[in-house]
């Protein structure tokens, strides 16, 4: 989150919305959140629970290094960073427990304000790039050219380059569900190439203490990239649902990088092929009795592709907090259009 303070008085707009006139869509309306300071005052608005609660937001704010320096301090070559590491976690019995504690919390003071309805926490994403900037980060991360299309989501999970880390982000998510009792949350696992990925991830996450379907605890998969979709009917037997990221199926099915500004302006949601895409990860997942929702920034900048969502059947859609009521009112306005359609039919 980022303030700005302008001179003067800058001009706004007040708009207010009888919640107690608001009726509830058949497609669930969730929220996309990873500040835990503001979950509470969220939680007030019409929703289905959070579809989507980004990890990295907390890691930033309140862990700020990198959880394999963390773990080994002597690997970390700058003298200033050893002291600040050891600084950050002096209060702590470990290191391990700080991360783990520091984590816990965010997330749980997420699924506490929104409790008793589900909060998808999706396990870290940082790119390599990403995660070099937080404090002792450089020393353990490769440089890559194309860090969007490199190490990152499930394929550091079980590599030895990020296994340990991947066990403190486990244990956070067991405290949470174990210890403070918030088993509303489930797990999502991004960037999931192969089949045989989220099967070795599963297994790890098992070892862990999270294995799928104990204490009802569900397992959900990003469905982000074009071999997600091609083989829906494989992911389905390892997952639960599956949310689809609208951001890198766009630039995976597109070949834009989203992170280049010189070709920005072919990256598009709305996109025929991008579109058939989510129709097909949609129809996959009732196919096999999983839930669909879709999490990425379209829905939330387009009100037609809100409408497309719901037209194709998706179980949910997940916001920015600011596109809520609008887009609700949206959904409830063509849920009753194709009621009426479906009478007109049936007469």
């Amino acid at each position: 989150d980022q303030g700005r303070v302008y001179a003067g008085e800058i001009p706004f707009e007040v708009q207010r919305t009888d919640l107690s006139g608001i009726g509830k869509p058949k497609t669930e309306i969730m929220i996309n959140l990873g500040n835990p300071e503001v979950a509470f005052s969220t939680s007030f608005l019409p929703s289905d629970g959070v579809g989507l609660a980004r990890m990295e937001f907390i890691i930033n704010e309140y862990i700020k290094a990198h959880p394999m320096a963390l773990l080994h301090i002597d690997k970390v070559q700058d003298p200033d960073e050893q002291r600040q590491l050891r600084e950050l976690t002096r209060n702590h019995a470990t290191p391990a427990d700080f991360f783990v504690q520091r984590l816990s919390e965010g997330v749980g003071t997420i699924a506490a304000a929104f409790w008793p309805r589900p909060v998808i926490v999706r396990m870290s994403d940082f790119k390599s790039n990403e995660y070099a900037t937080l404090l002792g980060g450089r020393w353990f991360e490769p440089d890559e050219d194309n860090p969007m299309i490199g190490f990152r989501g499930a394929a550091r999970y079980t590599h030895p380059a990020y296994a340990e880390g991947f066990s403190l982000e486990c244990a956070a998510m067991k405290r949470v569900r174990d210890e403070m009792g918030l088993v509303n949350v489930r797990l999502m696992i991004p960037f999931c190439r192969r089949v045989q990925e989220g099967e070795k991830v599963l297994e790890a996450m098992a070892q862990y203490g999270l294995k799928r379907g104990e204490n009802d605890l569900q397992v959900y998969v990003m469905c982000e990239i074009p071999n997600n979709v091609v083989q829906i009917d494989a992911f389905a037997r390892l997952f639960d649902g599956f949310s689809i990221g609208s951001n890198d199926l766009t630039q995976l099915t597109l070949g834009v990088d989203r992170d280049s500004e010189i070709v920005a302006f072919d990256f598009d949601e709305r996109d025929e092929g991008v579109k058939a895409m989510i129709r097909m990860a949609v129809e996959g997942a009732r196919r096999n009795k999983r839930h669909s929702g879709l999490c990425g920034q379209a829905p939330s900048d387009y009100p037609e592709m809100a409408e497309y969502l719901v037209r194709i059947g998706i179980d949910s859609i997940s916001l920015n907090p600011d596109a809520v009521l609008n887009t609700t009112l949206h959904v409830l306005e063509v849920e009753k259009q194709l009621a009426q359609a479906k009478a007109q039919v049936a007469q």
